[in-house]
This record gives C-alpha cells, structure tokens and sequence, in this order.
C-alpha cells in the first residue's frame, strides 16, 4: 500500500504535465467533439500513403522522338515514385497546389548519393506535358 501512494503522486504529475503539453480547443456540440475523437484515432492506427494523383503518373521525356529512343530527359512517375536517368526517388509528400499543379518532396538516391528534395511538377497541353522545375517533357505514348 504504501509503494502505491508513492507511485501514485509521480503518475499524477505526469498526466499533469502531458495535459499541459496537449493543446485545447473548444468543441460547439457532442457530436463534433465525437467526430473529432474518431478522426485522430482513424489518423493514428491508418496514416494515409502518400500518393500523387494519377495525371502526373507515366513515361514523360524531351519529345515523342526522344520517348522512342534511349534518352537522358527519361522519366518514369509512379504514385509513389520518380525514377530518372541516374536516380530515384521515392515520394515522401505531395501538396496539391491546384488540379495541375503538385509540390512534391522526395527521397534521392543514385550515384552513391542520397538527397532530399522538393520538386514542383505542373501539368499542361491537356495532360500530355509535364514542367517540372522549369525543365518540360512530354507524356510518352
């Protein structure tokens, strides 16, 4: 009995001090609060896959007599990743900046190298070009 009470104290300040740390905000009626609990636990036990949305998704290259040929402007864009000529990079983040327009932040390799980086992917001519970083390609057939 004696160990609980001692134990008990240094709980109670814990839970104190996580309280602290949980920031609050105020709830309009039961069901928001509800709606609210279910999404953090859904959020917690099922993150989301980053994904790019799938108009990114294909073989791009300089031009439809490139995407014939070995080129070094290759690029092959999955959901999930980019593989270029001498790297790949699987997608870490995707911000939709509009229905055409994507940031997306991925992990390099390639070369014996390992990077980080944020590439900005912008659709045009109906789909069938890809800018990205001021750099075009064309969707291979």
């Amino acid at each position: 009995m004696k160990r609980l009470i001692s134990i008990g104290p240094a709980l109670m300040s814990l839970g104190l001090c996580l309280a602290a740390c949980t920031p609050v905000r105020p709830v309009s009626d039961a069901s928001e609060a509800a709606l609210s609990a279910e999404s953090v636990s859904a959020s917690a036990l099922a993150p989301e896959a980053v994904q790019l949305p799938d108009g990114f998704t294909g073989r791009w290259d300089a031009s439809i007599a490139a995407c014939k040929a070995t080129s070094d402007m290759k690029l092959v864009i999955t959901q999930t990743g980019m593989t270029f000529w001498e790297s790949s990079g699987q997608i870490t983040g995707v911000t939709v900046n509009g229905p055409d327009d994507v940031t997306v932040r991925a992990a390099f390799s390639g070369e014996g190298e390992q990077w980080n980086r944020d590439l900005h992917l912008v659709l045009g001519d109906d789909g069938n070009r890809l800018t990205i970083d001021g750099v075009a390609r064309v969707r291979c057939p």
